[in-house]
């Protein structure tokens, strides 16, 4: 039997007439999604069914951290100060207050200092329950924080115990973002599968449609990378040193319009969560890690800021506006549209 992700047009009850075992069903409104369990030979029949848009894999999806890429100098690590400089964020009163921001992630360790006073929903989807057995999504959520201070935050945990997933856990993630469109206003996806999927694909792009404005990380494999980054109205980030360099591991894909735009992804300092070892150990608890999978929480951050200024704007124009104003790399490609820059984007420069 083989694991598979069908997409469809509609509701994907249908498929349970069907040659194939459905595990779990998804529901995104006037789509859907199924993970199925099929025998080879009945796969071109159920992907023939003018009802289904597509099968593939149950494919793996794993954060976007880098560990070969940290440096070995003490010295070497990006504050969230060096963001702000880098890129221009000021410590105003722009706070992200009265907006909802979700990280689909590991989950989050709630009494790390970075975290205090803050509103913090936890929603799990994988059944291993509340906390941050891995650390990833409690340093994603300490960067988005650390810039938008008053926007409320959700931990989507989509990561266990392991550190990876798999696509039917991202569906699941997925139909919750669908069916809670009303009580939050950016997503943060600091993840990706290896290859372009055209489930994940379609159902992110569904997403941005409803009104929900997204950022993830653009991946770490140079010339290639994986959705969601690869969805067509994906706003993508790419990675770059505390010096605006763009990083070797940073991802670009020019068919794909991957990355749109680049922040700081190499050597961040993070918050660390409560009994984990991702990254090299700072002093307290904080960690030094690199990876676009911090570049794009910054890039939240300071679309919840923009938020603060602007709270109508869709997001079509705010991924448009963050690029005209973005500062180029000259004869750098892999940096998209180049630095983000806030300021200028608030200012529209």
């Amino acid at each position: 039997m083989n694991d598979r992700i069908v997409f469809t047009r509609e509701p994907a009850g249908f498929l349970g007439e069907m040659e194939c075992n459905v595990v779990e069903t998804y529901d995104f409104g006037t789509s859907g999604a199924a993970y199925i369990e099929c025998e080879a030979d009945h796969e071109s029949t159920i992907a023939d069914d003018d009802r289904v848009l597509d099968l593939e894999p149950n494919m793996t999806v794993e954060p976007h951290l880098e560990p070969a890429a940290v440096s070995e100098d003490p010295a070497a690590v990006a504050t969230i100060e060096d963001v702000r400089e880098l890129h221009d964020v000021p410590d105003d009163d722009t706070t992200g207050e009265g907006l909802t921001v979700v990280a689909m992630d590991s989950g989050i360790d709630p009494e790390h200092p970075a975290f205090e006073g803050k509103s913090i929903e936890q929603v799990d989807v994988t059944g291993s329950g509340e906390g941050d057995a891995v650390g990833h999504g409690t340093a994603v959520l300490g960067q988005i924080t650390r810039l938008a201070p008053d926007a409320s935050l959700v931990a989507l945990r989509i990561f266990g115990e392991e550190g990876q997933t798999k696509n039917n856990v991202i569906m699941r993630a997925y139909e919750w973002l669908h069916t809670n469109v009303e009580e939050y206003d950016v997503v943060n996806m600091s993840w990706g599968s290896s290859e372009s999927s055209q489930a994940i694909n379609r159902t992110h792009n569904e997403l941005v449609e409803k009104g929900i404005r997204d950022v993830v990380s653009a991946g770490n494999s140079g010339e290639k990378s994986g959705s969601p980054a690869t969805a067509e109205r994906a706003f993508s980030i790419a990675a770059c040193t505390e010096d605006g360099a763009i990083a070797e591991f940073s991802s670009y894909n020019p068919d794909r319009d991957n990355p749109d735009v680049a922040a700081i992804g190499k050597d961040n300092r993070l918050a660390q969560a409560s009994g984990t070892a991702m990254g090299t150990e700072l002093d307290g608890p904080w960690v030094k890690a690199s990876g676009t999978s911090f570049s794009s929480p910054e890039v939240t951050g300071m679309v919840a800021k923009y938020l603060t200024v602007a709270p109508e704007t869709a997001p079509e124009p705010i991924m448009r506006e963050f690029e005209a104003a973005a500062r180029n790399i000259p004869d750098q490609p892999r940096d998209g549209a180049g630095l983000a820059d806030y300021a200028a984007t608030v200012n529209g420069e």
